[in-house]
């Protein structure tokens, strides 16, 4: 499988009207990457649902999306998007998109749409510890053409017996950013994905990602995404992680993103599974192949 690069995934973000009612398209196509794993990212369809509603619903903003993945979809098949509004007033809107393959539901997002107004009160500056910056962090390997990532004081987050807090900073450097604003959100939602499950694990010597097929059944099944932004930056942003409870088969990551300089620029949340992988039973919802 060749390594995927930055416009391959803003091409699939960017996904394609199959009706152009008289109110505007409502469904919409999409494909996927595949990653060499029967599965499609969670993060990747919360990101083209951000695309496929700013379509659907023009002149205005994505402020939240809420995604939840309860089936597994194959990488192999084309994703069907159907936006449903709820309400679309002059200046606040709402619809859930879902997600399907061969009529089934493979997942659900709820959006909530504005238009941007000027301040009345604002405060956007990280009020934690001081980062080391992405020049004192680790390369990590994910690999894709256009897309930089490093991490701060980790060296591989999959390593089972690499312990510490459960806070990961990740640092992103893009070779070019989309300049349509649902692209730029599109790209931003599509990383809350990929490291809060490594995080949730971190502090516990003896568990780590890289034991995905061989002992433990992993999943995010919930994100959340805040924009708070009409948005656009320059160098390096970073995604911080802080897993606050791991347990009873499930855990819970909030993060922020933030430029270089510790603008505040969106908030998520995940939630996943983290559970013995049953491979002959149904103590796991998602094939074998499928698990992270």
């Amino acid at each position: 499988m060749t390594e995927a690069t930055l416009q391959q995934m803003i091409g699939i973000f960017d996904v394609e009207a199959v009706d152009d009612g008289p109110d505007g398209p409502r469904r919409f196509r999409g494909d996927s990457f595949d990653e060499g794993r029967q599965v499609v990212e969670g993060s990747q369809m919360l990101a083209q649902a951000v695309v496929a509603v700013s379509k659907a619903l023009p002149g205005r903003t994505v402020r939240t999306a809420h995604g939840l993945f309860v089936s597994v979809a194959d990488p192999a098949l084309p994703l069907e998007f159907t936006v449903t509004p709820v309400q679309a007033g002059r200046s606040f809107a709402s619809a859930t998109v879902a997600v399907a393959q061969n009529d089934r539901i493979r997942s659900t997002v709820t959006l909530l749409l504005d238009r941007p107004q000027p301040d009345v009160i604002r405060h956007d500056r990280w009020t934690g510890e001081p980062a080391g910056g992405p020049g004192a962090a680790n390369p990590a390997r994910m690999p894709m053409q256009g897309r930089e990532v490093r991490l701060e004081g980790v060296r591989d987050l999959n390593d089972p017996e690499e312990v510490g807090p459960p806070v990961v900073d990740a640092w992103l450097r893009y070779d070019a950013v989309p300049e349509r604003d649902d692209l730029r959100r599109a790209l931003l939602a599509q990383f809350t994905g990929p490291l809060s499950i490594s995080t949730s694990m971190r502090p516990h010597t003896g568990v780590g990602t890289s034991q995905a097929h061989h002992s433990l059944s992993t999943a995010p099944m919930g994100i959340g995404v805040a924009f708070h932004e009409p948005l656009g930056w320059d160098g390096w942003i970073r995604y911080h992680h802080e897993s606050t409870y791991a347990g009873a088969g499930m855990s819970h990551v909030r993060g922020q993103v933030l430029t270089e300089d510790g603008r505040l620029i969106a908030s998520f949340t995940q939630d996943a599974m983290i559970r013995v992988l049953s491979v002959g039973g149904r103590a796991a919802s998602a094939p074998v192949e499928s698990r992270l």
